[in-house]
């Protein structure tokens, strides 16, 4: 595997800035919106409002990272193969690490792009539910794009995978370590055949709470739509869809009782006038782009 050229030197010290300051972070008290403001403030501020020990040592000892063998691929702001959603937030990432190179990177957002989110701790009917989105999505073509974490996340990436899809895992932390640990298998698939990718660089560690918020931007910019199964109130999936209705993306809800768990959230997202969609077809109508349902044997 070919390593990717190196983001730009200004690009590269503010992804490294970032990670330095990420204890920091997390001792501060914000909203997730106050979270994406403070990622977007240039350095001298971010210093300040993360009100980091010793900053003058802090940038002194900056290490940027340069791309590896297992993260091949940095792309900048600056990179004309910087996502260009991505490119639109106002805290977009300084550098977007990869565990695949820019050309395959490029080979999967070019495809149609939907990301799946939710709960973490959802019902056996939102996990198969997520399970079989993901499954036949991926076998019509599609990138399939969540988080990295327990619930429905490893499931949806579970289910691309066993339709040999080539889903991409937007990750909390460094794109080639495995979140959480147990999902060392599940990670080896998705290196395989889809991609990791991540703002912090390879080596970063430990993973900080508000890493988590902060990557459901990505996973909002990344996709072309936004399937939300059984989101709980106040939680990252709730916060994507958010964000990817802001950035003008579609945005799509699993109906459910509105006594099952995250019921009234579901109901509130159909309200503000997500699309209804029960299976994998009713998701490719609304993302066309030519791509067909998978059939279903009699």
């Amino acid at each position: 595997m070919s390593v990717s050229p190196m983001a730009c030197p200004a690009c590269r010290r503010r992804s490294a800035l970032l990670a330095a300051l990420a204890p920091a972070i997390s001792r501060l008290t914000f909203t997730r919106e106050g979270l994406l403001g403070l990622l977007a403030l240039p350095e001298a501020r971010l210093l300040r409002a993360a009100k980091a020990d010793n900053p003058r040592g802090l940038l002194r000892g900056l290490q940027p990272h340069p791309p590896t063998k297992r993260v091949p691929t940095a792309l900048c702001r600056h990179d004309p193969g910087y996502p260009e959603a991505l490119a639109q937030l106002d805290s977009a990432p300084a550098v977007l690490y990869a565990s695949c190179t820019t050309e395959r990177l490029c080979e999967l957002l070019c495809k149609p792009t939907v990301a799946i989110v939710g709960n973490r701790t959802p019902t056996d009917y939102a996990q198969q539910l997520a399970f079989e989105l993901a499954h036949d999505l991926a076998t019509a073509g599609v990138t399939v794009i969540s988080g990295m974490n327990t619930g429905l996340e490893g499931t949806a990436h579970h289910g691309a995978l066993n339709a040999c899809g080539h889903p991409i895992a937007v990750m909390p932390g460094s794109p080639e370590v495995p979140y959480p640990s147990r999902h060392k298998i599940l990670q080896q698939g998705i290196l395989a055949r889809g991609a990791a990718v991540s703002e912090l660089p390879p080596g970063f560690s430990p993973i900080q709470g508000w890493c988590f918020i902060s990557s459901q931007r990505i996973i909002a910019a990344l996709a072309s739509l936004i399937v939300v199964v059984e989101p709980a109130g106040h939680t990252c999936a709730l916060f994507a869809a958010q964000i990817a209705s802001d950035l003008g993306a579609d945005v799509a809800v699993v109906p459910g009782r509105v006594t099952d768990p995250g019921g009234r959230w579901t109901l509130a997202l159909l309200r503000d006038g997500a699309h209804p969609v029960g299976c994998a077809g009713d998701v490719l109508e609304l993302i066309g782009d030519g791509v067909q349902a998978p059939r279903v044997a009699a």
